[in-house]
């Protein structure tokens, strides 16, 4: 049947009928549907629709044929958009979009600490959006333009830009893994602009703060300090390292370190420091239970925030200031420079007005072992493979012959907070002796990893 301008042609494709016409060459079909939605499947209703729909266009104005055409398809649109929001699922509400993250399987699998910080961060906004729309209770009530707000909140705020960016991503990524379960069809979060970054990095300690922190710690704080500084862990692998991963008769610790446990998990061979070595002896084999610092462990497991707090009280006490100069808590001091204590013995501080920017703390003891070995002329090589930062193509010639570099390099540690025994002219001789056999086997290969080990070795002979 050819198809009529003006009174259009029914046709059917399986129950459901269809209408078919044209304005102005422009083929135009869409199905019938009643006033609730439902398919029309009857031909006389189909019939009774045709000509509701066709009466507007057999009128002789063409424009006001084609406003009837858009008004029938602006219908149509709407009646579309109501069936989509019928169909979608129910809103889910920010107060429950946590729960629903933590829970679902398509999230990153993030460590515990690390789901802690996200949990912060979202809640803020959630608080936020509370105090500021608390007519919009749904993710996707959440626009691009209440995003935009919300950064220039966390601008005001006078947060990092490493703090800022952390907030955004995270947002961005609660809503990008709920979007489908909360019917979010744009992540309003995925357009704003990250702040550039300026990192401030832990400074290391001076050999005077060094000698003050490890002569007057005492207890498990004394071992902490020394296990920070004698082999380059972090706080978290120093304060959950485990007795099982010590080896006092061989002289090592071997540790998958808790940053990239979750990924390749690799672990790291520390040499263990003659000072070291004394002061985890002091404990008796038969008194040691599972970690090398039970009370620690425990706190870390815990209250983290507990042990940030234990780690910084002592540093002030040692009259060691935090912050970078002029900024955050600064230490009140005497006019010997001594700190002045407030009762109970905490260290007096003053605010200085300008937000903080910390450059003291345990990861300073990770620096500081790592510039005390260079300074004792330790290859870079060796140190990056005893503190996990060496490449794979290090990493796999860090065989017997690399511990022994490596222990050369730790070795060469001086002591802080009190005087040890030297290493012997033997032991020294003895190994000098094993690494110059190891530069022989070497001799004459020509691959790019032998002729990198042969000049490590060579370095580390002249440590010896």
């Amino acid at each position: 049947m050819t198809t009529k301008r003006h009174t259009g042609y029914l046709f059917k494709r399986g129950k459901i009928f269809y209408l078919e016409y044209k304005i102005d060459g422009k083929r135009i079909v869409h199905a019938l549907r009643y006033p609730d939605q439902k398919a029309i499947c009857r031909r006389d209703h189909a019939e009774a629709r045709r000509r509701e729909i066709m009466a507007p266009l057999t009128v002789a104005d063409k424009e006001t044929a084609l406003r009837s055409v858009a008004q029938q398809l602006d219908v149509v649109a709407a009646e579309r958009r109501a069936a989509e929001d019928r169909n979608a699922p129910p809103p889910l509400q920010l107060s429950d979009a946590w729960a629903a993250y933590a829970a679902s399987a398509n999230r990153p699998d993030s460590g515990e600490v690390t789901l802690e910080n996200y949990a912060s961060q979202y809640g803020r906004f959630v608080r936020w959006m509370a105090k500021t729309h608390p007519d919009l209770t749904s993710l996707r009530d959440v626009t691009a333009e209440i995003a935009g707000d919300y950064a220039g909140d966390l601008v005001k705020s006078k947060l990092s830009a490493n703090t800022f960016n952390k907030h955004v991503r995270v947002l961005e990524l609660v809503f990008r893994v709920l979007e489908e379960k909360a019917g979010v069809t744009k992540n309003p979060w995925r357009k704003i602009t990250r702040k550039k970054q300026n990192p401030k990095s832990r400074r290391e300690l001076t050999v005077d703060e060094l000698h003050k922190l490890c002569r007057n710690a005492e207890g498990e704080m004394r071992t902490l300090f020394a296990l920070g500084l004698y082999t380059g862990l972090r706080r978290g692998d120093c304060c959950t390292l485990r007795w099982g991963e010590v080896d006092l008769k061989r002289g090592v610790i071997i540790r998958v370190p808790n940053k990239t446990a979750r990924g390749k998990a690799t672990p790291v061979r520390v040499p263990i420091h003659r000072v070291l070595k004394a002061i985890l002896e002091e404990r008796p084999a038969g008194k040691r239970g599972e970690y090398v610092l039970p009370e620690f462990a425990d706190k870390y497991e815990k209250h983290r925030d507990r042990v940030t707090d234990l780690i910084q009280d002592y540093f002030l006490a040692q009259g060691i200031d935090l912050h970078a100069p002029g900024t955050g808590q600064r230490i009140v001091r005497k006019a010997d420079g001594a700190p002045v204590c407030k009762d109970g013995g905490r260290v007096a501080t003053a605010d200085t007005g300008k937000r903080a920017v910390v450059e003291v703390g345990f990861h300073s003891l990770r620096h500081s072992f790592v510039s005390i070995c260079r300074d004792a002329g330790a290859p870079l090589a060796v140190v990056e493979a005893i503190v996990g930062h060496s490449n794979p193509a290090m990493t796999r010639h860090y065989t017997h012959v690399g511990e022994v570099a490596a222990g050369q390099a730790v070795a060469a540690l001086p002591a802080f907070g009190g005087e040890v025994a030297p290493v012997l002219e033997a032991e020294t001789g003895g190994v000098k002796a094993l690494i110059q056999d190891a530069i022989g086997e070497l001799d004459g290969l020509k691959a790019k990893g032998a002729v990198r080990a042969r000049k490590v070795l060579e370095k580390a002979v002249g440590m010896v």
